[in-house]
């Protein structure tokens, strides 16, 4: 690394009403490196970010220095800061749609950065937003300047988030968790984009993410970071191999884990089921998708028609045995989260059913949907999103015994509260907490603890681990495949990282613009694809190796 670099920070400090939050960080960024900083959530990652760029909340302390270019920003007025943002540093965050503004066309939010720091005309803004999108590679998208945010999938929405930080070619891009929501395909594409970026500008990239296989696929140097330290750093590939930070290397074994977990028997496995009694009988579906349709009206704009309906999902059939794991991967958009509604009847299908057990589900009305939905549950991607945070762990685990008749009295609604807590790892005193007061892989076992309350036959995860960090992660795949083996709950698990569905699921469907078009057990699926399509999805997915 050169002498000057283009940012230096040393004994960066941060803590929040008294807490500390990064504890002594030194870090160098030359111009034109890729720098990962790597650890757990709440290892102090983004707050590093929000650091150099000054953003830091209400109530934070700071101290240290932070220079860019040899410029101490730790000493900058408001003022010059507010110059240095998006002219010197560019910021990519996480999840764009909250990014963005939702109200204002795309044009007009990149031009935004042109006007503001370059005191441009509006037509001159217009047309330097236009090559800023053909640049990230939105040039084939059709009135991609008139378009809102959620006319966009979420590749594109983060290419146009993108296209802001980068409008003024800072030397700086700080991106933090870029890619976290994106699918394998959407992913890569987004990496390449900023490698390709940071290498025609000459920018340093600092690229924030809890997974190492993404870090080792683009980034030049790897910064471990774990409790608010830099515990560790070195060339990316070199580090990986060499771990030498405990930390370090239980995040390089749960990642190892991922693709050497065995996964549970389950399904056509010949397991017993609850009324066969000691039969051995290969036992029916739990759940069964025959034949689903799924289609949304088009939009009318003012005197033209509307546009065709779009057909989310086309003609889909698939199945779950008991105690069996099925992994449903596909691109955003592919129709998988259409599917799900149907499958958790909170959608009607346009055409075929789905059977819970043998019975009509997906068009059950009444005291039968609701006495259904109880054999069914779901769990999400955000625990705290699907959390009230006003209700006690207690009220949150016993909601839904309102599907049950007769539903439980106080006492054993209580007993069974506890019994959820325990099959989670959780202790009986977080009944009389809040969500708050919990990590974010805790408030996921709380979810998990309420979806298994009913004693459902089927549990349905949206992309439940994917906003956890890796050693997170794998405990709470360990806790899946334990709870499938132990209750012989099977589960449909849509995800878009394949580590993980190869991980835990016995079989995979893989589904593009509404269709499956590959199915079949896990290993045979991704070990062998045959379809073109799972080729590339595979081909795209980060790894270690």
């Amino acid at each position: 690394m050169s002498s000057a670099p283009l940012l230096g920070i040393e004994d960066l400090r941060v803590s929040i009403r008294g807490v500390d939050i990064v504890r002594g960080l030194s870090l160098e960024v030359a111009a034109g490196e890729i720098v990962g900083l790597v650890g757990a959530s709440g290892s102090g990652k983004s707050m590093t970010a929000l650091a150099i760029a000054r953003l830091l909340p209400a109530g934070s302390h700071l101290t240290g220095a932070i220079r860019l270019r040899g410029e101490s920003l730790t000493d900058a007025d408001e003022a010059r800061l507010e110059h240095i943002r998006g002219r010197e540093i560019g910021l990519v965050f996480q999840e764009p749609m909250t990014a963005l503004n939702p109200l204002m066309r795309i044009g007009d939010q990149v031009a935004e950065t042109i006007t503001l720091h370059r005191a441009a005309s509006a037509a001159e803004g217009r047309r330097w937003a236009r090559r800023t999108l053909d640049e990230v590679g939105l040039r084939d998208v059709a009135g991609i300047e008139r378009r809102l945010p959620h006319e966009l999938s979420g590749g594109q929405r983060q290419r146009v988030a993108i296209a802001i930080a980068i409008a003024l070619t800072p030397p700086l891009l700080i991106a933090d968790e870029p890619t976290t929501a994106l699918d394998a395909l959407a992913q890569a594409r987004v990496l390449d984009l900023l490698v390709g970026l940071a290498r025609a500008h000459g920018m340093g990239l600092i690229l924030i993410t809890h997974d190492l296989a993404v870090a080792a696929r683009i980034t030049d140097r790897i910064a471990l970071m774990h409790e608010g330290v830099i515990v560790e750093q070195g060339a990316a590939r070199e580090l990986i191999r060499g771990m030498r930070h405990p930390y370090g290397r239980a995040m390089l074994a749960a990642a190892q884990m991922r693709l050497e977990r065995p996964r549970s028997a389950g399904g056509d496995q010949g397991l017993e089921s609850p009324s066969q009694g000691s039969s051995t009988a290969s036992p029916g579906p739990v759940l069964e998708v025959c034949g689903v349709v799924q289609e949304y009206r088009g939009a009318r704009h003012r005197l033209r028609r509307a546009a065709p309906a779009v057909r989310a999902v086309d003609g889909v059939s698939l199945s779950v045995g008991p105690g069996e794991t099925v992994g449903l991967v596909g691109e955003s958009g592919s129709g998988k989260s259409s599917l799900l509604r149907i499958v958790l009847a909170l959608d009607a299908p346009r055409a075929g059913e789905v059977r819970l057990l043998g019975q009509p589900f997906s068009r059950a009305r009444g005291s039968d949907l609701r006495r259904r939905r109880s054999a069914i549950q779901a769990v999400f991607q955000d625990p705290y999103g699907s959390l009230d945070p006003r209700w006690t762990v207690e009220r949150l685990i016993a909601e839904p015994f309102h599907l049950l008749e007769p539903s439980p009295g106080a006492g054993e609604r209580r007993s069974r509260v506890a019994q959820a807590l325990a099959e989670v790892g959780l202790t009986a005193d977080a009944a009389a907490r809040h969500p708050h007061e919990f990590s974010g892989g805790q408030r996921q076992r709380i979810a998990i603890a309420r979806a298994l309350v009913t004693r459902p036959a089927v549990i349905a995860l949206d992309e439940a681990v994917s906003a956890l960090d890796v050693v997170v992660r794998a405990q709470i795949l360990d806790l899946l495949a334990d709870l499938a083996a132990r209750l012989r709950i099977a589960y449909i698990f849509v995800s878009h990282d394949l580590n993980v569905v190869k991980s835990i699921a016995d079989r995979v469907y893989v589904m593009r613009q509404g269709r499956i078009v590959e199915h079949g057990p896990t290993a045979a699926v991704l070990g062998d694809p045959r379809d073109p399509y799972t080729k590339a999805l595979i081909a795209a997915a980060p790894t270690l190796t």
